[in-house]
Parts: C-alpha cells; sequence; structure tokens
C-alpha cells in the first residue's frame, strides 16, 4: 500500500483519489477551499443551486461512464437523461450551436449562407492547393485561432463569428492566440461535419453505448444532469473515497512541496504529510513556486507565463419561468459570453415558481471587470438581457455574483514551449503527477478529467 496526496478536490483529483483507494492505496485529498468539487462544485446560498458553468455528464469513455452513472444506482432517478440544447444569438437570430452546416444553410437568413459557402469554398481550394503543391509552410500544431478558422470556415465566418466572439471570450486578439483554445469536442471542420449532416443520422448516435466516436458524433453522445446540481457528482465521489478509507480535508492549503531522494513532504497550513507519490490539479503558475529545492529561474519564469482566464457569474433570480428555448445560449457583441438556464438542467435549482439564469462574464483576474462591484455587473448584463428582450428588470427578484480566478487555461500563440519547459521540469520527479485542466493546462470536459484521474491512479497501482 502506498500513500498519496492529492493536492486539489477537483473532479480530476477526486477520480484519482477514488481510484487509488479502491486499489487499496492511503489516499488523502487536500482542498484549499472549504468544499470539494473545484469547478464541477454547486454552491449553495439560500435556497439555491449554483453551478459554476453549468457543466453535464457525457462520455463516450466506458469505464468513466459507467462509474460516473453508477454512483446514482440506487437512485436512478437522481440523475436524469438531459437532453442538451444549445444555441448561439448570431447576427439577430438563434442559430445551433457549435456552428454546423445545418445552422450556417438554414438559420442564418439569406445573405450569411450565400456568403459563409462561397467564402468556405475559396478558402478550402486554397488550402487543398496548398497543400497538394506542398507549398503550405505554416505549422499546423502552431496555427492560430485566426489562420485555423479561416483555413476550416473561409473569411467570411472568422470576421463574422470566430473574431468577435473569441476576441470577446478571451480578451485577446485572435492572432495571438492558439486555435486550440476551441475546445476539441466544439472545433468541427466544415468539410466533415457536412459529410456527417447526409450520411449519418443525427438521432441514431443517442442510443449508442458510449465508445469510441468522432469529435462531431461526441456532441450528440446523451447527457445526464444531476437534480440537485452537478456538484452532486463530486460529492458522491467524495463519499467513496472516504468509504475505501481515504481522507479528504478542506481548508487545507499546500504551501511547500519538499522533494526527497525516497518520499515527497507536503507542508499545508494544517498538518505536513510525508508520502510516496503527490498528484496536484492546481494551476501550473501557482504550483512551480511552491517546490523546495526551488526550480530553475527559466521554469519559474515559464510557468508564470501559462495564464488562466477567470470567470464572474451572475446568477440572475426571476419568477419567469421559461426565459431561453434551449439549456445555454452563447452571444457575441454582449457583457457576457453565456446565459444558461437552470430550470432546463434542474426545476430543483431554485424554488418553484422562480427560475435562474446563469450568466458567465470571462475576465482577467484583477483587471477592470473582476474589479466591478456586484451592482456595476448586474447593472451591465441587465441592460443588454432587457435590450434583447430575454427579461425585464422587474422580473428580476434578485441577484447573486460569484468569482473565480483560474477557470480557463489561454493557449496563446507558442504557449506550448513554455509548457514544454515545465513538464520537463516535473518529468524529473518520478513520483509526482500534475494533472487535470489546471495541472496539465488542458481545456477538456468532465469525462476527460476523471478519465486523467483513473489512469494517473493506474500508473502508480502498477508500478507497486
Amino acid at each position: 500500500m502506498k500513500k498519496v496526496i492529492v493536492i486539489g478536490a477537483g473532479i480530476t483529483g477526486l477520480s484519482a483519489a477514488w481510484k487509488l483507494s479502491e486499489c487499496g492505496h492511503k489516499a488523502i485529498v487536500i482542498e484549499s477551499e472549504g468544499q470539494i468539487g473545484g469547478l464541477a462544485k454547486s454552491v449553495i446560498i439560500d435556497d439555491y443551486i449554483l453551478d459554476i458553468g453549468p457543466h453535464s455528464f457525457f462520455s463516450e469513455d466506458k469505464e468513466v461512464y459507467d462509474k460516473i452513472v453508477g454512483l446514482f444506482k440506487e437512485e436512478k432517478s437522481e440523475l436524469p437523461f438531459s437532453k442538451r440544447t444549445v444555441k448561439m444569438y448570431f447576427k439577430g437570430k438563434y442559430v445551433d450551436y457549435p456552428l454546423s452546416v445545418k445552422s450556417i444553410l438554414f438559420q442564418t437568413g439569406i445573405l450569411s449562407p450565400i456568403l459563409s459557402t462561397l467564402s468556405f469554398i475559396k478558402s478550402y481550394i486554397k488550402t487543398s492547393l496548398n497543400s497538394f503543391k506542398k507549398k503550405n509552410d505554416i505549422d499546423e500544431k502552431n496555427l492560430t485561432i485566426e489562420e485555423w478558422a479561416i483555413n476550416n470556415f473561409g473569411k467570411y465566418l472568422f470576421l463574422n463569428f470566430f473574431k468577435p466572439y473569441t476576441e470577446q471570450f478571451w480578451k485577446l486578439k485572435t492572432s495571438e492566440l492558439s486555435h486550440k483554445v476551441i475546445p476539441s469536442s466544439k472545433k468541427l471542420d466544415f468539410a466533415k461535419t457536412l459529410k456527417h449532416l447526409l450520411v449519418k443520422k443525427y438521432l441514431e448516435i443517442s442510443k449508442r453505448e458510449p465508445g469510441k466516436l468522432s469529435l462531431v458524433e461526441r456532441e450528440s453522445l446523451p447527457s445526464y444532469y444531476p437534480k440537485k446540481g452537478f456538484g452532486e457528482i463530486a460529492k458522491r465521489i467524495g463519499r467513496e473515497v472516504l468509504k475505501n478509507n481515504g481522507e479528504i480535508l478542506t481548508n487545507c492549503k499546500a504551501q511547500e512541496i519538499r522533494i526527497g531522494e525516497k518520499s515527497l513532504e507536503i507542508i499545508t497550513n494544517k498538518q505536513n504529510f510525508i508520502c510516496d507519490y503527490v498528484i496536484s490539479t492546481i494551476p501550473l503558475n501557482n504550483l512551480i513556486k511552491k517546490f523546495n529545492p526551488k526550480p530553475p529561474d527559466l521554469v519559474l519564469k515559464c510557468s508564470q507565463e501559462l495564464k488562466y482566464l477567470s470567470l464572474v457569474l451572475l446568477y440572475i433570480i426571476t419568477k419567469k419561468e421559461d426565459v431561453l428555448n434551449c439549456q445555454y445560449c452563447y452571444f457575441i457583441d454582449r457583457p457576457y459570453n453565456r446565459i444558461s438556464e437552470m430550470n432546463n438542467f434542474s426545476r430543483e435549482t431554485s424554488p418553484k415558481s422562480e427560475n435562474l439564469l446563469s450568466v458567465e462574464i470571462s475576465c482577467h483576474y484583477k483587471d477592470e471587470t473582476w474589479n466591478l462591484s456586484d451592482q456595476e455587473i448586474y447593472e451591465r448584463c441587465i441592460k443588454s438581457i432587457e435590450r434583447d428582450e430575454l427579461l425585464k428588470k422587474s422580473d428580476v427578484v434578485n441577484f447573486k455574483i460569484l468569482r473565480f480566478p483560474s477557470v480557463y487555461p489561454i493557449y496563446k500563440k507558442n504557449y506550448d514551449d513554455n509548457l514544454k519547459e515545465v513538464n520537463k521540469f516535473l518529468d524529473k520527479s518520478k513520483n509526482f503527477y500534475s494533472i487535470g485542466r489546471q495541472g496539465q493546462f488542458y481545456y477538456g470536459d468532465i469525462d476527460q478529467m476523471a478519465r486523467f484521474g483513473f489512469d494517473t491512479a493506474d500508473k502508480i497501482d502498477i508500478n507497486n
């Protein structure tokens, strides 16, 4: 039996501890906040369940799917099927999202599909000729979002969709961002999407067992949402860890990581731990500063170049029970990027006869938006919400605000150089793992985070 300290009680850390504890190892999870779940937790304020997102659970990974769904096997009604309905408010119309051939050709009016198609054909021919002549000097791995979008969708959609939305969300120019800022599950090649739309039936996909699917098909996987908020998944994983003789310590912050020849020591604000392995899931720019001996200056410098986008969440409580004709909707040219209607996930997230809108505002830590007062954030958003005729100010009962400093890894162009330098340093310690969205600087979905946790636990178990 090995003793493993897991830093961070998000889905990745909890999944690792869950698997380790099942294999008979001693897993101790330390969490700096007072609640487990990380970015997948649900915060309860008064009678409201506030998700950070919200999320939904779906996966083509059978082991992850079976284990997560299995947490609810005695109470299947607590994890109901939740059909994902996503829209984007694009040029005054609600279109399906992610952007597909169907949404472009049939939902954007007359002019947009013509211009989109002509632009795409021009770009497609140019890209194909360059590829055929082997004169394409662009390294696909280092494409900016601007280069990737034009190559795959054409200049019209880049200028009218990708550029405004991406720059609104990331608060950086598209020429400064790697194409990897678009999650792989959203990155749909226009031509492949067309083939998929014409050849395969979307409705058939929802009937399949989770397994290996293409990125396009992954978007159509059946999804689930716990009645009592997405954080219920983290809570139940936590119970499994404790049931298997693991430990979870909240309000316990890792302050220093001491690397020894045969063991590691974690210094926290509560107690010190000597262990055989450490799994960290915290942001890399925070992690590297905790090492003793101190890492080389180059590693420290590179770690500080790996930055994360912050998120301010405005939760609007309203008596209006039906606001959006979908679970969530993306917006361009608004103070916010996305609005989710919680009644369309679960009616138990707010009291009866009420509804909860989750309004997401991205920003950089301690910038002008981050430093706005709660009232200023509300006033800034409600103006646009009223203008779009979603709600009237008189429909609002109350509002809540939550702030999260490190949410999305920012993939700046050539960010990979900094990440490689940091990983090279971390790889020198064979008993230390940095994993998950924050720990791997990887923008992925919940099931992928659970997979990282399971795989790391398996590596430790196999070595022992």
